[in-house]
């Protein structure tokens, strides 16, 4: 047998090994989190208030705390929850678990696909691999949390602006626009998605009617948020809002940066604020009747939060680098983890190293992308500093960060990789030829 096609079934071997590995690890991990609210390696987080507001709307008392109508959180994914309290009664979060376990091997092969159409077909496997195995994208499956669903969302946008690019069609059109709504209603934030479907429509050389593309990238969002929106204006008392939970996370941009609770937090935002978002406002308890209307706390909120950034002034300059550390660099994991274990705090350190491996090939891969493709890789560099610049107001981390950018640098990994390895194989031929 030729030593080309030897080491060909080799690879193969590995890729297929490799796939299954990442496969029962991914699954492992659901089933060690079962039908806890918490996993074992997380912290206390959010997962905690998804999963009683799903219990309150579960129970029949609306999309409200303690009687209290609010907007901090986006719809759908609470919403979700509480049907498969309905359906699967104690076993819900497992369910959840396990649809999240299929939501993230979904996410895996539409990033291979993706990588496929922009590289080549021979992307792909080095791709899936890189999907399968990169930390954030592997710990999120097993967590009570909106970064899977984000993720989703954000890997079939990619997918069909990615065709969007090469052959513009108005059924692609429909599809980006359609995918923002629904995805803004998953997370407020990924509203920013429409912006990148207008910059799509305006540069794209089709004979698709610019105006007409760009209205109806304005109009399907808004059709789809419009039940929510008109929710929150009866809700809020005439309040035309997305949400709420803007003044609060600005005031957190500032107080504390990372979005944690560290020590000392909790006293920070208590004394700005007069009350600990998002904690004193996501209860039950009778203590909530203090605080009045989400609406109102969030003009609150955003008054206070302009006053802290006139008072840090130039100071803002250091905090805002330190930000945009933890959100690119996943500086949070490795400094802002003393609440965790050891042994958890030493397993997010090793996942901040292999992130910081396939960070640094996902750059190389942009700039192969770059070579190929300029109107796709500037459109998508565009988005990464869209991206960074709409969050740089408010907290920033690397959970923030995981829906809007790691699927990306999984492509763009993979087609580094592809190329490496294109060169080793050159390489080595070159050494068979010599002998």
């Amino acid at each position: 047998m030729p030593a080309s096609a030897s080491r060909s079934k080799s690879w193969h071997a590995i890729f297929i090994a490799l796939v299954l590995a990442g496969i029962a690890f991914r699954l492992m991990l659901v089933l060690i989190a079962g039908n806890k609210v918490n996993a074992p390696w997380g912290g206390v987080g959010d997962a905690p208030a998804y999963v009683l507001l799903a219990h309150n709307l579960a129970a029949g008392k609306g999309y409200a705390y303690a009687g209290y109508p609010t907007a901090y959180r986006a719809p759908l994914y609470p919403l979700a929850l509480a049907a498969s309290i309905n359906l699967f009664s104690r076993h819900a979060l497992q369910a959840i678990r396990i649809i999240q376990f299929v939501g993230g091997l979904l996410i895996a092969w539409l990033c291979a696909a993706i990588g496929g159409r922009i590289f080549g077909s021979e992307v792909r496997r080095a791709t899936l691999v890189v999907a399968l195995f990169l930390p954030t994208l592997v710990e999120m499956t097993g967590d009570i949390l909106t970064e899977t669903t984000a993720t989703l969302m954000s890997v079939v946008f990619f997918y069909l602006l990615v065709r969007f690019l090469k052959k513009p069609n108005w059924m692609l059109v429909v599809g980006l626009s359609a995918i923002v709504g629904i995805a803004t209603l998953v997370r407020f934030n990924m509203a920013l998605f429409g912006f990148v479907v207008l910059a799509a429509v305006l540069f794209q050389q089709s004979t698709l009617k610019k105006w007409k593309a760009v209205a109806l990238a304005i109009f399907l969002p808004a059709l789809v948020i419009s039940p929510w929106l008109i929710r929150n204006f009866v809700a809020f008392h005439g309040a035309w809002l997305l949400s709420t939970v803007s003044g609060p996370t600005a005031a957190m941009g500032v107080l504390t940066p990372q979005g944690r609770a560290l020590p000392g937090d909790s006293e920070r935002l208590r004394s700005a604020l007069g009350w600990v978002p998002p904690a004193d406002l996501e209860t039950n308890s009778a203590s909530r009747d203090a605080l009045g209307e989400e609406s109102d706390l969030n003009r609150q909120a955003w008054k206070v939060t302009f006053g802290l950034w006139r008072q840090a002034g130039w100071r803002l300059l250091p905090l805002n680098l330190e930000k945009l550390s933890y959100f690119w660099l996943s500086t949070d994991q490795l400094l802002s983890t003393g609440s965790f274990r050891p042994v958890v705090r030493a397993a997010r350190a090793a996942g901040v190293l292999v992130y910081w491996v396939i960070l640094a090939l996902g750059i190389g891969g942009w700039f192969r992308l770059r070579a190929r493709s300029p109107a796709l890789a500037h459109l998508l560099l565009f988005y990464a500093l869209l991206v960074t610049v709409l969050h740089v107001p408010f907290n920033m981390n690397t959970r923030l960060r995981i829906p809007f950018i790691d699927p990306l640098l999984v492509v763009f990994a993979g087609g580094e990789c592809l190329a490496l390895y294109r060169k080793s194989k050159d390489a080595d031929f070159g050494e068979e030829r010599l002998a």
